[in-house]
């Protein structure tokens, strides 16, 4: 009976320390919202970057597409793809039969005006001598003078005849006009090229590779704020875990309509020392426009951040000021009751900051933004900041209003036993034990 009696105690005892637990989990379920139901994130100073992205092609600083000012058949080819060449080296010889035989026609042609001119010439001076005797008639003497000047000038013709030939057999050999790498064949050996009224190309030459640019598409919206000198990073599919840097070396003015959006050129200058980069290639590039060190930094999702119906507030003498028409903070995320949104990480609070709101006196164009800090006994306190520029993750404090180390409001934490409703003095009737709602 002793031993019955020990075992009920003991049972009594689990239950009543079991009862006790429940007790205090439960009111621990029911502290303030601020205290239990609130994601916060202390106000730290850090690092912003602006950039503005852009897309563009990879491509050689200069690209020279070699070609053939004369027809013929390739006999011979010096060099192939990726062939590193310099300027005057030879890159292919055409068949140059026709014009070696061009050229013996020119240099006969020549010899018979040589020919003629001397004939003509000592029918002058021949002329002449009887003219001073009296013993030719003016109009013989005048005929003998036409055709010394017919002579030379066929001379004349002649010999630039045969340098016509001349640089036409000599361009038989095409050379390299830089040095630089082949990138494009165009032409095999036995192939047959017809230079009409335009050039075929037979290579297209790379200056050193070492040497690259980009050419990024700014749009319209971003190219205020680019502008030469700024630091770029740009990453290519075929490396996705490096980054390359480069500088912005042109703002081009001219605008290129894309599908009725309007955009411009920025050369980019890239440092190419291993070669990894090659032409064609497309860089997904950040220009950076804005940078602040060691700044106070808010999160962006705290930007974005609206206390549900029922929450806690901040005293009547610090309400929230009237808003205008509502912009992309004010607007829930679907799916989500109001001000659940949590932060997707889009960016959407930055942007509609500048939208609608007045700016911070001698702020430069900073916008007025309220968010919401947790205080001590568990109250929320809307707090007016100046905010400047934004990376898309932190957003600068560009006023006063807050202090280091406060604890910023940035989303509803969500819990088994809903904290979200226990804020707003809601139950959920999904809960074991809640009151069923009366419809």
């Amino acid at each position: 009976m002793q031993k019955n009696g020990k075992k009920r105690l003991a049972w009594v005892g689990a239950l009543i320390l079991a009862g006790a637990g429940v007790w205090w989990w439960r009111g621990r379920g029911a502290e303030p919202a601020g205290a239990a139901g609130y994601q916060t994130q202390a106000l730290e100073r850090g690092e912003i970057v602006q950039t503005v992205t852009a897309n563009g092609a990879l491509g050689a600083v200069q690209t020279v597409m070699v070609g053939s000012e004369v027809s013929g058949k390739i006999m011979e080819l010096f060099a192939d793809y990726n062939s590193t060449v310099t300027n005057g080296q030879v890159l292919a010889k055409l068949d140059a039969s026709t014009y070696e035989r061009q050229l013996d026609q020119a240099q006969a042609e020549l010899e018979s005006a040589t020919a003629s001119l001397k004939l003509a010439e000592a029918n002058f001076r021949r002329a002449k001598e009887l003219r001073e005797l009296e013993l030719v008639s003016q109009a013989d003497f005048d005929q003998a003078e036409a055709s010394l000047a017919q002579a030379r000038a066929s001379l004349r013709m002649r010999e630039a005849s045969l340098s016509k030939v001349q640089v036409d057999l000599e361009k038989t050999t095409i050379f390299s006009p830089m040095d630089g790498v082949v990138i494009s064949r165009a032409v095999d050996v036995g192939q047959t090229v017809a230079a009409s009224l335009n050039a075929p190309t037979l290579f297209t030459l790379a200056q050193d590779l070492r040497q690259m640019r980009i050419e990024a598409q700014i749009s319209e919206a971003d190219v205020g704020g680019v502008a030469e000198g700024q630091r770029v990073t740009f990453t290519v599919d075929a490396f996705p875990a490096l980054t390359f840097t480069g500088t912005v070396s042109q703002v081009r003015f001219e605008p290129v309509t894309v599908q009725n959006v309007v955009n411009y050129i920025a050369i980019v200058d890239v440092e190419n020392p291993d070669l990894k980069l090659r032409p064609g290639m497309t860089a997904n590039a950040a220009v950076e426009t804005a940078r602040r060190e060691h700044v106070l930094r808010l999160p962006n999702a705290a930007l974005r951040f609206r206390p549900p119906d029922g929450a806690a507030a901040a005293a009547a003498e610090a309400p929230e000021p009237p808003r205008g028409p509502p912009d992309m903070a004010d607007r829930p995320v679907p799916g989500e009751g109001p001000g659940l949104g949590l932060g997707l990480g889009l960016g959407l609070g930055e942007v509609a900051g500048r939208s609608g709101r007045p700016s911070a006196p001698g702020g430069g164009g900073d916008s007025l933004r309220t968010v919401y800090v947790l205080e001590g006994d568990g109250r929320l306190a809307a707090r007016e900041v100046a905010t400047g520029i934004t990376d898309g993750s932190w957003t600068e404090v560009a006023g006063p209003g807050l202090q280091e180390g406060e604890r910023i409001v940035t989303g509803i934490r969500r819990g088994p036993e809903g904290p979200a409703e226990a804020a707003a003095g809601r139950s959920s009737p999904f809960m074991p034990g809640s009151p069923r709602r009366m419809r």
